[in-house]
């Protein structure tokens, strides 16, 4: 009985290798997904806890992208809210804590170069302008301008009453007109490159979510409760544009042959082929909320919200992409 104790004792104890496990991997169907950006054929996906996922199949699977963390901010698990390119190498993502992500190698790999460890204040929404400019709106009104293509930033001056959030900023390299607007139906608009920032009269009180450039005239601006509005003088007036829903909206792709979509609460999708001036529903019903979105070919979407990442082909019902497949 001894010897066999001590046999069944060293077997238990004597070094051995592990067995291989399969790579762990990030299911995109599972994930709660804030912000998508494409360049050519590289989709980028952020969302809860820091996660980054890459697609260079139009999101026929996924892989996870590498964060790293810095002497600020050892590991990223941050909430992340968008994400945008800056040039065909070039991307940022921002989230909570102030934190602002930048990646040189379109979206392989990624590192901090903001942080803010006294304050949890999420920021919102990011563009690339003219001349490697780019802003980042957030929020108490926090709007933050990079002119080295993301590499540092600082705060730009804007007077904004009672400090609401900024939940969106619109900008282009074609101009240095841009738009931003948030809580309370607070929007300004810039017509230099956000050098300086003037007030727009939008006859609404709720809270505005996204802002769209159609041309350097025509604007369109979304919120709450099914509530659009479209510019044609580039904020100076502005007209209420009826949708038939109460459902909000939270982000919105510009296809290429021109439509507008609107994605919103309870799967809402909504399509203007006329420049903002009428909506129809393309789909409606369900819990979940689309927030973002990007155009994969004609007629076909890729969007992201609280239950991952789904693909809709305009004209038919939604699916998900199971497994991120």
């Amino acid at each position: 009985m001894a010897v066999f104790v001590a046999v069944v004792a060293a077997y238990a104890f004597y070094p051995r290798s592990l067995p291989e496990f399969p790579a762990t991997a990030t299911q995109a169907d599972r994930l709660r997904i804030n912000g998508l950006a494409m360049a050519g054929q590289r989709i980028v996906a952020v969302g809860e806890s820091g996660h980054i996922l890459v697609s260079d199949d139009r999101a026929a699977s996924w892989r996870d992208a590498k964060v790293n963390g810095n002497a600020e901010v050892a590991r990223v698990e941050q909430t992340l809210t968008q994400v945008a390119f800056v040039d065909d190498r070039i991307a940022l993502a921002v989230g909570h804590d102030g934190l602002i992500l930048r990646s040189e190698d379109r979206g392989d790999t990624w590192a901090p170069v903001r942080f803010e460890k006294e304050y949890s204040d999420p920021l919102f929404s990011i563009c690339a302008g003219q001349n490697g400019q780019v802003f980042v709106s957030g929020s108490f009104g926090r709007l933050l301008v990079s002119r080295d293509a993301g590499k540092s930033f600082e705060a730009v001056p804007i007077d904004l009453p009672d400090g609401p959030h900024l939940n969106a900023v619109s900008c282009s390299s074609q101009d240095g007109r841009m738009m931003a607007a948030g809580e309370m139906a607070q929007a300004q608009r810039s017509p230099d490159g956000g050098q300086t920032w003037t007030p727009m009269k939008i006859d609404y009180n709720g809270s505005l979510y996204g802002v769209v450039r159609l041309s350097d005239a025509r604007w369109v601006i979304y919120g709450m409760l099914g509530h659009v509005f479209r510019s044609e003088d580039f904020g100076a007036t502005w007209g209420e544009v009826a949708t038939g829903t109460e459902a909000s909206f939270f982000g919105h792709v510009l296809l290429a042959d021109g439509k507008l979509v609107l994605l919103g609460q309870g799967g809402t999708v909504m399509v203007s082929a006329d420049g903002g001036a009428t909506f129809r529903i393309e789909r409606s019903g369900g819990r979940e909320a689309f927030v973002a979105g990007v155009e994969l070919a004609p007629g076909r979407l890729l969007t992201g919200g609280e239950k991952g990442i789904s693909e809709i082909t305009l004209g038919r019902p939604v699916a998900a992409l199971a497994g991120g497949q």
